[in-house]
């Protein structure tokens, strides 16, 4: 990729720290969602045996434990999209600008970061507006997991491109194999790219806003 001065040094080094930090962030708030989901349907299969035939109870450790990965997911959410933006903002000074726009792998690295911001950023803003209660709704519940699901998954594909950018391997690379896809050469530029990424912004945001109106009115 080039030597750096020693500015960039520095800024690869604040670079790289945020990277690990959005990265730890969302993986946690990830984790937490899943354990969030698993606890809800054992308390609603509880609930329909009459508290026969569960694994534990909501007053065990392992039920308070499980109360507290709601607001911990909430709040990783919150540093994860500090660490993202930032992440970005800092990676625009180390990266070289060439490098970024000018080929289908940098480019798709800002399209799945941008999608990843987004979906994170919605999950906040519904977390914010209606707090737990949203878990009482299940379509909400769905929606709402889905985004940071989907939001985690565009992170990883984010991290992986960024690795073959660094001439590195990913973790994920078993699977474009699998596929076919050679992350170099795969998508689009110029101004197919504004298209799709302008295009797929706005589903993103309005699709799940969407839901969530419709899912509070029912």
């Amino acid at each position: 990729m080039g030597e750096f001065g020693l500015v960039d040094l520095g800024l690869a080094a604040w670079h790289s720290v945020l990277k690990e930090m959005h990265g730890g962030m969302l993986t946690l708030a990830t984790i937490c969602i899943l354990v969030i989901v698993i606890d809800r349907i054992h308390l609603r299969m509880a609930r329909k045996n009459g508290g026969h035939g569960n694994f534990w109870s909501t007053d065990s450790i392992t039920g308070k434990l499980f109360r507290y990965t709601e607001p911990t997911a909430y709040l990783a959410g919150i540093f994860g999209i500090i660490g993202l933006i930032t992440s970005a903002i800092v990676g625009t000074f180390v990266w070289p600008t060439e490098l970024i726009t000018g080929s289908a792998l940098g480019l798709n690295k800002i399209m799945f970061s941008i999608f990843a911001t987004e979906l994170w950023i919605i999950f906040v803003i519904i977390r914010s507006k209606y707090g737990e209660n949203l878990w009482k709704n299940t379509g909400m519940a769905i929606v709402y997991s889905c985004l940071g699901l989907l939001g985690f998954l565009f992170v990883v594909i984010t991290g992986s491109l960024g690795a073959h950018l660094s001439l590195k391997i990913s973790i994920i690379d078993p699977i474009y194999d699998l596929f076919g896809i050679d992350t170099l050469t795969f998508g689009v530029t110029g101004n197919d790219f504004l298209i799709i990424l302008i295009g797929l912004s706005i589903v993103l945001v309005v699709v799940p806003i969407a839901l969530v109106l419709y899912l509070q009115r029912r």
